[in-house]
């Protein structure tokens, strides 16, 4: 089941890799104002994110008591969030670029960022459809159409970037603004391809058919108390490493590409924690809606061991290929300078993030929401972000600083995470 999660997730993320890559070949400021701007973009948008990944849970539960038609109501639930949702996210992303020149930050990257996310504004109604549609599908355990459509996009978001940035087989060339045109484009393609699939796929017509009778208003109050925490939660943490942005950003201009270079081979990687952790969010919650506290078990220690294990080549790799990996983004001799050690830094933060992400996703399995993001939020904010600054700048490690206070935060949060679904699991044992 996590195999084409992690495929999906993984060509999301290398849409991103494209749009940085693509932007280098233009500037170095360019490629910055992508990171920051991607960052800003993220931090709110990740919100709707995890709204969603709360329809994931509620369909793999109903899914599990074997009331699949049931979860025809949660779709209906999301596609009422989509306005609301659309307009809070773009506010939020449209303020924080007015208020990018408190920061302190080179004033080339800041015009460039605002002007990247003015444009990024008009593709979130596309991208929040396509994570209702992907969630409402992994719930069903039909994780391949995402990864599918995810690829399909991957590879058209490439000449859409080439297309624009350079202004090929006619197209005005826009330069860096060419870049977040190919990305919004790249959005509403992915919607459009999960919604042919919705529409023509024989089980997913008969949960359309499905005659409910039930409040809407309640059924999406549901939601929200599922999906408000889940998103408060990716909220803090993607904030978290927004932050770390400015942080560099204080160190120096070539620091916040460096930074982002290394964040997103990172994040590439992540992908494949995000694929065994929602992969365990669905069995999970497909034991939790039958009442199966034998499969819970059995799917948290399969995924145990299988994050441990990816986590550990993972590592092997940043350590003894960093160098290699950095490459692919850059030709600049003083980031790859910078990056090699952070690259080191990045293999112990591959174990500890992976276990924080899979702790939090065992426990939304379980519908067990606001206290993990009350744990998010002390490790994350009392103490990586203050440490981080620390670190870096108190103590003057640089980037350095930044990335072990990102290995310390996530090792706490992991740790206690990881703990706590080992209590609720013996909570449910013993009410059932």
């Amino acid at each position: 089941m996590a195999a084409p999660v992690i495929g999906g997730q993984l060509g999301v993320v290398l849409m991103g890799t494209t749009d940085t890559i693509m932007c280098g070949k233009v500037s170095t400021i360019a490629q910055a104002a992508v990171g920051l701007g991607s960052a800003i973009y993220f931090l709110f948008l990740i919100f709707g994110m995890g709204l969603y990944q709360g329809i994931t849970t509620l369909v793999s539960i109903a899914d599990g008591a074997n009331e699949r038609e049931q979860s025809k109501k949660y779709l209906v639930a999301g596609l009422w969030l989509i306005i609301p949702t659309t307009l809070v996210i773009n506010f939020c992303i449209w303020a924080s670029s007015h208020g990018l020149y408190l920061l302190n930050l080179p004033t080339s990257i800041v015009e460039e960022t605002r002007q990247y996310l003015s444009i990024l504004l008009w593709g979130t109604p596309g991208i929040l459809l396509f994570l209702l549609f992907s969630a409402f599908l992994n719930g069903l355990s039909k994780t391949v159409p995402t990864m599918v459509a995810t690829f399909i996009a991957l590879v058209a978001n490439y000449f859409f970037n080439d297309i624009l940035i350079f202004g090929k087989i006619g197209f005005t060339a826009y330069g860096f603004a060419g870049s977040v045109y190919a990305t919004n484009l790249s959005r509403y393609l992915l919607f459009l391809l999960l919604l042919v699939y919705f529409v023509t796929n024989k089980e997913s017509r008969v949960l359309l058919k499905a005659k409910l009778n039930y409040s809407k208003v309640a059924i999406t109050q549901k939601v929200c108390n599922i999906g408000i925490p889940i998103g408060f939660q990716v909220f803090i943490e993607m904030f978290a490493f927004t932050a770390s942005f400015i942080t560099a950003g204080w160190i120096g201009e070539i620091e916040v590409a460096t930074h982002q270079n290394v964040l997103n081979i990172a994040s590439v990687t992540f992908m494949f924690v995000t694929g065994i952790s929602v992969a365990s969010n669905i069995m999970i919650g497909n034991g939790y809606g039958a009442k199966d506290k034998e499969h819970i078990k059995d799917a948290a220690i399969a995924s145990l061991i299988l994050m441990i294990i990816t986590e550990i080549i993972f590592a092997a790799i940043f350590i003894f290929g960093g160098n290699y990996l950095l490459g692919f983004y850059t030709t600049d001799l003083e980031i790859l300078k910078l990056g090699a050690p952070l690259m080191v830094i990045a293999a112990a933060f591959q174990l500890s993030d992976g276990l924080q992400n899979l702790g939090l996703n065992m426990l939304r399995g379980i519908k067990d929401v606001k206290i993990p993001a009350t744990i998010t939020l002390i490790c994350y904010w009392l103490l990586m972000i203050p440490l981080s600054y620390v670190l870096a700048i108190t103590f003057k490690l640089g980037l350095q600083g930044i990335w072990w206070g990102f290995v310390i935060g996530l090792s706490l949060a992991s740790i206690f995470l990881l703990k706590r679904f080992y209590t609720q699991l013996k909570n449910i044992e013993n009410r059932w």
